[in-house]
């Protein structure tokens, strides 16, 4: 359990960052127009995400769950398996989705919907490990 502890650890120092970021960015036209905040909350939603995904990967092998072919199906394994409420797929699979264009089609990131994390989908993501630590960490 300690390997949850330490991504969960991991996303909440991402999280308070982007926290931090989001009261210095105060429009999207701000956030477009400077390169050093759109660099630094990328990298840093990309962090969390990894996080998270490492989490329900860890989940997954400590219940011998089936190995999902896909970071989507990573998600949908734990909200199957009960860990998670199927409601909370419809913010965690997209998000599986933005972590693959952050990594993988980086030159086509929509500016609008990294703002749209940083300003509207933070407390998704805390209720995500919230979720963990009770459905989970301390039924195990």
């Amino acid at each position: 359990m300690q390997s949850i502890k330490r991504k969960i650890q991991i996303v909440y120092e991402r999280v308070n960052r982007l926290e931090e970021i989001s009261k210095k960015i105060p429009s999207f036209p701000y956030y477009q127009s400077n390169q050093f905040y759109k660099d630094i909350t990328e990298r840093n939603v990309h962090i969390a995400i990894e996080a998270c995904l490492d989490i329900a990967r860890i989940i997954i092998s400590k219940e011998k769950l089936e190995e999902p072919s896909d970071y989507k199906g990573l998600f949908l394994s734990i909200a199957q398996a009960g860990i998670v409420d199927p409601e909370m797929l419809d913010f965690l699979i997209p998000m599986a989705g933005t972590r693959n264009i952050l990594v993988h089609s980086y030159d086509k990131i929509d500016d609008s919907i990294i703002y749209g994390i940083l300003k509207k989908q933070l407390s998704n993501i805390m209720n995500f490990m919230d979720v963990i630590k009770s459905n989970y960490l301390n039924k195990v």
